[in-house]
């Protein structure tokens, strides 16, 4: 047994318990299965899920309503989960702007011809199949 005040149980209690609990029911709502590869780090997150599933909703729930910690994890945790994201879609954003700007690069070699004839072209080339007409509306 550990001496320690009330306050500092349920700062740990959130830190520790709640967040096991809360991490397990979400895996949960995920419908993880055992897969014919599974690896170690996928079988813990399998066993959390089997231990925090088989407590009952109301032991989570007092975790959450009588622990004045328990809405702070949670804002962590979803300021975790979006810097995680942004982490990823940053990282995304610099590969898509590479194949963009490596593709215009190799698009540059097919070069289409002017759609206007040059000023320094005389009036018989005016009148060849490179004009375009511009309708107006």
């Amino acid at each position: 047994m550990v001496e320690m005040s009330c306050a500092e149980h349920d700062w740990h209690a959130a830190g520790s318990q709640f967040i096991t609990h809360t991490m397990g029911r979400t895996l949960e709502k995920l419908g993880l299965e055992s897969t014919p590869i599974n690896t170690k780090g996928y079988e813990t997150l399998l066993n959390l899920v089997e231990n925090t599933a088989g407590d009952s909703f109301d032991l989570y729930y007092g975790l959450f309503m009588y622990n004045v910690n328990a809405m702070e994890q949670l804002e962590r945790l979803d300021l975790a989960f979006e810097s995680l994201k942004k982490q990823l879609f940053g990282r995304l954003h610099g590969v898509l702007r590479k194949q963009l700007f490596e593709n215009a690069d190799k698009s540059k070699a097919f070069k289409e011809k002017p759609a206007l004839p040059k000023p320094s072209q005389d009036v018989a080339a005016l009148s060849s199949s490179n004009w375009i007409q511009v309708q107006n509306f």
